[in-house]
């Protein structure tokens, strides 16, 4: 799985809030379960999937369809570009970078897990609506500061599978040389596709500055559809 603007209180206003607690060990295992249950979703090795993906960008809609049960270089089809047919050039060129990146990836840090982004000893819950249980964490990204970042996580409240991570910058990040983070937010929501809880929309928005004078202001989504198993999940 490929790719990830809301302010956390947005999310946090639709909580009812009590007294923030540690969690019990009961709740512990609902996050846990939860992760373990979305990472394993994820493992093409367990469960291989098919489905459609749609990036938006500033100055680009793509449309791409994943096919795990092709040759990993090709298992990425490039369908559009700002709503045209790619032309032969352009998928020759689209697949010979898709072969880069599969050349070029280092196995072990490829793909992150999403319960690598939670720092599960720091996990709080902070209240319940009608719909979801809500719980605070620090995230855990190598990249930034994670002192400088806050999270919240929301599980439903009934069948306590994960629906939505919340992750935002408290203060500015500096995750390379010359390069400053005033805004960082990254909304992930997930949904249940074939019975199976998978990503549904991402979103990503960073605002600062490269090397003082460069703006780096940008929001990228992703939407996840047409999800197709194309084996059966190994029980």
């Amino acid at each position: 799985m490929k790719g990830f603007q809301i302010a956390l209180l947005i999310g946090f206003s639709l909580v009812c809030y009590h007294a923030n607690a540690q969690v019990s060990e009961e709740q512990q295992q609902w996050v846990e379960q939860a992760l373990n249950d979305l990472n394993s979703n994820n493992d093409h090795t367990k469960v291989l999937w098919q489905y459609s993906q749609q990036t938006v960008m500033p100055d680009m809609t793509r449309i791409e369809q994943f096919n795990a049960s092709l040759p990993e270089a090709e298992r990425w089809r490039l369908v559009s570009e700002n709503g045209d047919a790619p032309s032969k050039e352009r998928l020759t060129e689209y697949r010979e970078r898709q072969q880069e990146l599969e050349t070029d990836k280092d196995e072990t840090s490829y793909e992150l897990a999403f319960s690598d982004l939670i720092d599960l000893s720091t996990l709080v819950f902070v209240g319940e609506d009608d719909i979801n249980l809500s719980f605070t964490f620090t995230p855990s990204i190598d990249e930034l500061d994670n002192n400088a970042l806050a999270g919240v996580l929301y599980l439903d409240k009934t069948s306590k599978h994960l629906r939505k991570i919340l992750i935002s910058n408290t203060d500015e990040l500096n995750p390379a040389f010359s390069v400053t983070l005033t805004t960082f937010e990254l909304e992930l929501r997930f949904d249940v596709f074939e019975g199976l809880v998978m990503p549904a929309h991402t979103s990503t928005t960073i605002s600062g500055t490269a090397a003082i004078f460069k703006s780096l202001d940008s929001i990228q989504t992703v939407t996840y559809s047409d999800y197709k198993v194309l084996n059966k999940p190994q029980t």
